[in-house]
């Protein structure tokens, strides 16, 4: 089973190197002010996915199931407010965000998991078993 997050601009972006800075690719496109970044693996039978949220409370992140659908979202906020004035540099993104990732049928909301741990989410939902069609003999009647 592959799962695969479809994105057509961030698949353009990576296919052709356009290098597109990633806060263009997050209120205009996606309606959020920050996108955190995410890392999807499947490993004995679980997908992991660890997305990195530095520096915000875990209280103010929300993991939920659903359907088939996997959304983590919250805000980061800033930690002081400063004036335009006395700015000579903003990288760093804040806002809210809002992840949503599709997983396979058949997938049980309780049996997903989430832990916080040095700026780093990770969510542990355990995929459905999948069952492989068994060969099925068929005997082949012989006619006189």
């Amino acid at each position: 089973m592959e799962l695969k997050v479809w994105s057509p601009l961030l698949d353009l972006d990576r296919e052709w190197h356009f290098d597109l800075p990633r806060f263009a690719l997050s209120r205009e496109l996606f309606g959020f002010d920050f996108r955190p970044s995410i890392d999807m693996v499947e490993d004995e039978g679980e997908l992991v996915v660890t997305t990195e949220l530095p520096g915000m409370d875990p209280a103010a992140i929300d993991v939920s199931i659903e359907g088939d659908i996997l959304t983590i979202k919250g805000e980061k906020t800033a930690e002081t407010k400063v004036s335009e004035d006395d700015r000579y540099l903003h990288e760093r993104s804040y806002g809210t965000f809002q992840r949503r990732i599709a997983l396979p049928a058949g997938t049980s909301p309780d049996k997903m998991s989430a832990t916080y741990d040095k700026g780093v989410l990770t969510v542990h939902v355990t995929l459905p078993e999948e069952k492989t069609p068994q060969a099925l003999n068929i005997p082949v009647e012989v006619k006189a």
